[in-house]
Protein backbone atom coordinates (compact mmCIF):
# COMPACT_ATOMS: atom_id res chain seq x y z
CA UNK A 1 0.00 0.00 0.00
CA UNK A 2 1.68 3.25 -1.31
CA UNK A 3 2.46 6.30 1.43
CA UNK A 4 0.11 9.35 0.32
CA UNK A 5 1.31 12.99 0.49
CA UNK A 6 -1.88 14.83 0.78
CA UNK A 7 -2.70 18.55 1.17
CA UNK A 8 -6.02 19.79 1.78
CA UNK A 9 -5.80 21.64 -1.65
CA UNK A 10 -5.38 17.41 -2.85
CA UNK A 11 -2.63 15.13 -3.78
CA UNK A 12 0.97 16.10 -3.50
CA UNK A 13 2.87 18.64 -1.55
CA UNK A 14 5.46 20.84 -3.83
CA UNK A 15 9.10 19.69 -3.04
CA UNK A 16 10.09 23.26 -2.59
CA UNK A 17 8.00 23.27 0.80
CA UNK A 18 9.25 20.10 1.95
CA UNK A 19 13.24 21.17 1.52
CA UNK A 20 11.99 24.51 3.04
CA UNK A 21 10.11 22.32 6.22
CA UNK A 22 7.28 24.10 5.24
CA UNK A 23 4.33 21.20 6.25
CA UNK A 24 2.19 22.47 8.17
CA UNK A 25 -0.85 21.80 5.61
CA UNK A 26 0.31 18.53 4.86
CA UNK A 27 -2.12 16.14 6.38
CA UNK A 28 -1.19 13.27 8.92
CA UNK A 29 1.76 14.61 8.84
CA UNK A 30 2.31 12.97 12.96
CA UNK A 31 1.40 9.66 11.64
CA UNK A 32 3.91 7.23 12.19
CA UNK A 33 4.62 5.50 9.06
CA UNK A 34 5.34 2.11 10.13
CA UNK A 35 5.38 -0.41 7.38
CA UNK A 36 9.13 0.14 6.15
CA UNK A 37 11.29 -2.99 7.66
CA UNK A 38 15.19 -2.16 8.76
CA UNK A 39 16.77 0.90 9.65
CA UNK A 40 17.08 2.26 6.53
CA UNK A 41 15.46 2.18 2.78
CA UNK A 42 16.22 2.90 -0.09
CA UNK A 43 14.84 5.62 -2.48
CA UNK A 44 14.72 4.70 -6.22
CA UNK A 45 14.49 7.17 -9.05
CA UNK A 46 13.72 6.54 -12.42
CA UNK A 47 13.69 9.73 -14.42
CA UNK A 48 13.55 9.36 -18.24
CA UNK A 49 17.12 10.25 -20.29
CA UNK A 50 18.79 9.63 -16.97
CA UNK A 51 20.61 6.43 -15.35
CA UNK A 52 18.57 4.91 -12.37
CA UNK A 53 19.36 6.84 -9.13
CA UNK A 54 19.19 5.16 -5.49
CA UNK A 55 19.61 7.03 -2.10
CA UNK A 56 19.27 5.11 1.41
CA UNK A 57 17.87 7.03 3.88
CA UNK A 58 16.53 6.00 7.25
CA UNK A 59 13.29 4.56 7.71
CA UNK A 60 13.31 5.20 11.57
CA UNK A 61 13.28 8.32 14.01
CA UNK A 62 16.30 8.03 15.96
CA UNK A 63 16.01 11.13 18.19
CA UNK A 64 14.53 9.27 21.75
CA UNK A 65 13.51 6.02 20.82
CA UNK A 66 13.62 3.96 17.70
CA UNK A 67 10.13 4.37 16.03
CA UNK A 68 8.85 5.05 12.39
CA UNK A 69 9.32 8.30 11.02
CA UNK A 70 6.56 10.27 10.76
CA UNK A 71 4.68 11.29 7.72
CA UNK A 72 6.20 14.55 7.57
CA UNK A 73 9.53 13.80 8.44
CA UNK A 74 9.30 11.04 5.85
CA UNK A 75 8.45 13.50 3.14
CA UNK A 76 10.89 15.67 3.64
CA UNK A 77 14.05 13.03 3.30
CA UNK A 78 11.95 12.12 0.02
CA UNK A 79 12.36 15.60 -0.90
CA UNK A 80 16.07 15.47 0.18
CA UNK A 81 16.34 12.40 -1.71
CA UNK A 82 14.92 14.25 -5.46
CA UNK A 83 17.15 17.04 -4.77
CA UNK A 84 20.21 15.04 -4.14
CA UNK A 85 18.92 13.07 -7.67
CA UNK A 86 18.87 16.69 -9.44
CA UNK A 87 22.04 17.62 -7.85
CA UNK A 88 24.15 15.05 -9.02
CA UNK A 89 22.11 15.03 -13.27
CA UNK A 90 22.58 18.93 -12.99
CA UNK A 91 25.08 18.41 -16.02
CA UNK A 92 23.80 15.22 -16.80
CA UNK A 93 23.15 15.00 -21.06
CA UNK A 94 19.14 14.11 -20.93
CA UNK A 95 18.93 10.77 -23.83
CA UNK A 96 17.40 13.15 -26.72
CA UNK A 97 14.32 10.58 -27.21
CA UNK A 98 13.63 11.81 -23.42
CA UNK A 99 14.09 15.49 -23.98
CA UNK A 100 10.55 16.57 -22.38
CA UNK A 101 11.88 15.54 -19.17
CA UNK A 102 15.24 17.43 -19.29
CA UNK A 103 15.98 18.59 -15.93
CA UNK A 104 17.88 21.57 -14.98
CA UNK A 105 17.71 25.42 -15.34
CA UNK A 106 16.19 24.99 -19.13
CA UNK A 107 13.53 22.17 -18.09
CA UNK A 108 12.36 20.61 -15.18
CA UNK A 109 13.16 22.09 -11.79
CA UNK A 110 12.75 21.11 -8.36
CA UNK A 111 10.35 24.07 -7.57
CA UNK A 112 8.19 22.37 -10.73
CA UNK A 113 7.92 18.88 -8.51
CA UNK A 114 5.23 17.79 -6.15
CA UNK A 115 5.53 14.68 -4.10
CA UNK A 116 2.30 12.58 -4.47
CA UNK A 117 2.95 9.48 -2.93
CA UNK A 118 5.89 6.27 -2.15
CA UNK A 119 5.16 2.74 -3.57
CA UNK A 120 7.56 -0.04 -2.57
CA UNK A 121 8.96 -1.75 -5.36
CA UNK A 122 11.10 -4.15 -3.60
CA UNK A 123 11.96 -5.33 0.19
CA UNK A 124 13.57 -2.36 1.55
CA UNK A 125 13.66 -0.27 -1.61
CA UNK A 126 10.89 2.54 -2.34
CA UNK A 127 9.83 4.75 -5.46
CA UNK A 128 8.31 8.67 -4.93
CA UNK A 129 5.16 9.56 -7.38
CA UNK A 130 6.46 12.97 -8.45
CA UNK A 131 3.84 15.17 -10.10
CA UNK A 132 4.71 17.75 -12.51
CA UNK A 133 3.02 21.17 -10.88
CA UNK A 134 2.87 22.98 -14.19
CA UNK A 135 3.06 22.16 -17.51
CA UNK A 136 5.69 25.01 -18.31
CA UNK A 137 9.04 23.28 -18.11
Amino acid sequence: MPVVFNVAEGAGIPLEQLLRRQTTHLQARDDRISDMSGDTISIRIEWPGYPSFTKQIASKDWKKTRSPNTRERLAVKIAGAVHSFFKEHAKTQCDPPNSRWRIGPNGIRIEHLALVSLHRVSQGSWQPKLCLLRDEA
